[in-house]
């Protein structure tokens, strides 16, 4: 197996940990990794040729995939418990950590983008789209981090929406899809669902995440091939305003300073690693 194929499991490592998180996007991390386009085109290629088994079976895309969500869900359920505790007695240091991990990763994709050469050629006259794009980005994860929709109800209906919600989150940057089911009051009750093997529920749900994922991954796939900066922008927009769930369970300033910039170190490390590897 070539060394790219075995390094792909273990950056789903780093996205199923960051996934277990509520708070914290996988996307994020593969974004940093250089993986994102490759995530997002692979999901595409797959649902456009969902009845093509042949061309399918023999694709490197859902290669990539069956690869890399070894290592996602490798890293969510060996973490699960782990972070469960972690954020339960050390509140404060765990989130500090990880907005560090988000602020270092706005800083090098602003980087990348300001380096990019579309953008040192791009006419002045366009920065106020790209501005208008970066403001509803950050708004809309600013909105999504701090509301409150707890829902009582737990029909079939809510529950598919959630699975089409939480799916569509867990694949843009800067918001948590574990984040958005506990906004929706459902995070426990699907959790509850998996420990029972409560199949009607869960079928359900997972028909919500298929179709989210389906629309959601050729959607992004469109606007990347299409208005790539501009949609970048976006993206940037989203990783500044999902930084309101983290921060907003920080109480200690001087923690925050101390694993932020721990959690800045780390993320430069895998930005590194993801750079050397490519």
């Amino acid at each position: 197996m070539k060394k790219k194929n075995l390094l792909i499991p273990l950056y789903g490592i780093f996205m199923g940990i960051s996934d277990s998180i509520p708070g914290v996007s996988g996307a994020t991390i593969a974004l940093i990794l250089g993986i994102y386009e490759s995530f997002i085109s692979a999901w595409s290629f797959v649902f456009s040729n969902l009845f093509n088994f042949k061309t399918l079976t023999k694709s490197r895309e859902l290669r990539f995939l069956i690869l890399l969500y070894i290592g996602v869900f490798l890293g969510m359920f060996s973490t699960l418990g782990l972070i469960d505790f972690l954020i339960t007695n050390y509140q404060t240091s765990v989130f500090s950590f990880f907005s560090g991990l988000i602020i270092g990763s706005i800083f090098f994709l602003g980087s990348d983008i300001f380096k990019n050469p579309d953008f040192k050629n791009t006419q002045k006259s366009k920065y106020v789209s790209f501005f208008i794009s970066t403001a509803i980005g950050f708004l809309v994860a600013f909105y999504i981090s701090g509301a409150q929709f707890l829902l009582e109800q737990h029909d079939f209906l809510i529950i598919f929406s959630s699975g089409f919600l939480a799916i569509s989150a867990m694949i843009l940057p800067g918001i948590s899809g574990a984040y958005v089911l506990l906004l929706l009051n459902q995070y426990s009750f699907i959790v509850k669902a998996v420990n029972d093997f409560n199949f009607p529920v869960l079928i359900t749900f997972v028909l919500g995440v298929v179709l989210g994922l389906a629309s959601m991954s050729r959607l992004l796939k469109w606007v990347l091939d299409n208005f790539y900066l501009t949609t970048m922008f976006f993206l940037m927009g989203l990783m500044v305003g999902g930084l309101r769930a983290p921060i907003s369970r920080i109480d200690n300033f001087v923690s925050f300073l101390i694993f932020g910039l721990i959690g800045a170190i780390v993320i430069v490390i895998i930005e590194r690693f993801g750079r050397n590897n490519k």
